[in-house]
């Protein structure tokens, strides 16, 4: 299966909103999560403030939301397809990753049906979005160079016009490092390390990626 390899938004902070459609009350709840315990604590904390609800419904990704395999929903009891995924549609087209929504649901005697069910749960994590905090998690490629001393004020003279991260470096009779990057650097990367070094110096892969 593939996976855009990309940047993220996160969550940072837990936000609450509520908004009230033909007298039930819809209260979203968002709070980062990271595994399947921070959505467990986190739905356990909804139900413990808002006790006697009629319905909890939930939608998580519990990391990136370019990976469905991080996607799990529930509609608690809704009519199937009515709670749950359209909360997780939302979440995804925003896009954002690492959160749990729980969007709690107090009958007020009308009944919705199904459209609107659906409307009400994606307004209701929809107007919480525009109260959250996040944080960029980065996705970045491991390139690995190796160059002679003379090559130094080179190597970290183009690498100071990147964001990079150096992850190791030893220095023997040559300089070993490896760093982290943004993928769409590397083009850019070996084009101004030939021209600079003639050649000399290269990015090597190293087959590993992560994201910060």
């Amino acid at each position: 299966m593939y996976v855009k390899k990309a940047n993220y938004l996160r969550l940072t902070h837990a936000v609450e909103h509520e908004i009230e459609i033909k007298n039930s009350r819809f209260i979203a709840s968002l709070a980062p999560a990271t595994d399947a315990a921070d959505i467990a604590r986190h739905v356990a904390e909804v139900k413990q403030r808002w006790t006697k609800a009629n319905h909890y419904c939930t939608a998580s990704i519990i990391g990136s939301p370019f990976d469905d395999t991080c996607y799990a929903s529930s509609d608690d009891g809704e009519p199937g397809g009515t709670a749950g995924r359209p909360m997780l549609n939302v979440l995804t087209h925003h896009p954002l990753g690492e959160v749990s929504a729980v969007v709690v649901r107090y009958f007020g005697g009308i009944k919705l049906g199904t459209g609107g069910l659906q409307r009400a749960y994606s307004q209701a994590v929809a107007e919480a979005l525009p109260f959250i905090q996040t944080a960029e998690r980065k996705y970045r490629e491991y390139f690995s160079l190796v160059y002679d001393y003379a090559d130094q004020g080179a190597v970290e003279g183009i690498l100071s016009g990147f964001e990079y991260k150096v992850v190791e470096q030893t220095f023997t009779e040559n300089v070993h490092q490896m760093i982290a990057i943004e993928p769409e650097y590397r083009a850019q990367l070996d084009k101004q390390f030939q021209a600079q070094t003639q050649g000399r110096v290269k990015l090597l892969e190293e087959h590993r990626a992560g994201l910060e």
